[in-house]
């Protein structure tokens, strides 16, 4: 059955001190932030794609009891320690918590922060009370819990992220390295046109690391993912160029095309170019799938 947990606390408690209700069990789709551009001769509106999605919120139901975490009945007494517990859970306000959604071997997490709590609908002869918690989930965005790295050639078309398959939303915060020797090497998300790229040169050995959230950009002469300017890692911010969607905000986002009349086959498609590259070239992302 489909469950949460937050912070890695269940919100079914395994002695059903509280449980989830039957009507929280499938986190909601994000709605689409609407643009309308209307212009004097012409009917309706322009068009426009590319829209970004809303913040979504999740309303968690939870029916707490009496009982103990031991599994036995304590009562209206225990209920309030229950509640208790529970206020303690969802009341952490000064950082955002980790919720997991778990649906058999389907596991996704967001970070998210507790906006409301309900005032507890108590029944005081059953010692049971129904609360409701409504969480905002400020990325929009569900991620896998694993991040996963990915190796391309560093001048191949349509390359498909194979770590990457699967996911429903866009990935904004990839970490890309390219290996040289390479070019003016440039990565392209298929999908969307969107580009980055440093008009310069790898030698032999040297990585281009770029964050693609932070809009950061390193060039190392060891094996690292970390950007950190230090004895053997340059900063290369400054040369990297970025268009597409976004750019201004976010390098390079990676999003997954629907496969040809299959929507179950869904991945992220990157073209990279570079020239005087050798077989020691390659490109690596590391990430982690999105999901709406």
């Amino acid at each position: 059955m489909p469950t949460y947990n937050l912070d890695g606390i269940p919100l079914d408690h395994p002695a059903r001190c509280w449980h989830l209700t039957p009507d929280t069990r499938r986190r909601p789709l994000p709605g689409v932030r609407a643009v309308e551009v209307t212009v004097p001769g012409r009917a309706g509106e322009l068009p426009i794609v590319g829209l970004d999605h809303e913040t979504t919120t999740v309303p968690l139901g939870l029916v707490v009891t009496g009982r103990t975490p031991a599994g036995e009945d304590g009562g209206y007494e225990q209920l309030e320690h229950n509640l208790e517990a529970l206020a303690a859970l969802l009341g952490v306000r000064h950082r955002l918590m980790t919720l997991r959604y778990e649906a058999g071997t389907i596991v996704r997490e967001a970070q998210v922060t507790i906006t409301a709590v309900s005032e507890p609908d108590v029944r005081i002869g059953a010692a049971r009370a129904r609360v409701t918690a409504v969480v905002r989930v400020p990325g929009v965005y569900w991620r896998d819990e694993i991040t996963s790295t990915w190796t391309g050639s560093a001048n191949t078309a349509s390359q498909p992220v194979t770590t990457l398959a699967g996911s429903t939303g866009p990935i904004t915060d990839a970490l890309i390295r390219i290996t040289g020797p390479a070019v003016n090497p440039t990565v392209v998300d298929v999908a969307t046109g969107g580009t980055v790229m440093r008009p310069s040169g790898l030698l032999a050995g040297e990585r281009l690391l770029i964050d693609c959230a932070a809009m950061r950009a390193s060039k190392a002469t060891i094996d690292t993912w970390d950007l950190t300017p230090g004895p053997d890692v340059t900063d290369v911010t400054g040369t990297i160029q970025a268009t597409g969607p976004g750019s201004a905000f976010r390098w390079l986002h990676l999003v997954p095309a629907v496969g040809v009349l299959d929507p179950f086959s869904r991945v992220v498609l990157v073209t990279t170019t570079a020239t005087s590259t050798t077989v020691a070239s390659k490109i690596e992302i590391r990430a982690r799938r999105s999901y709406l």
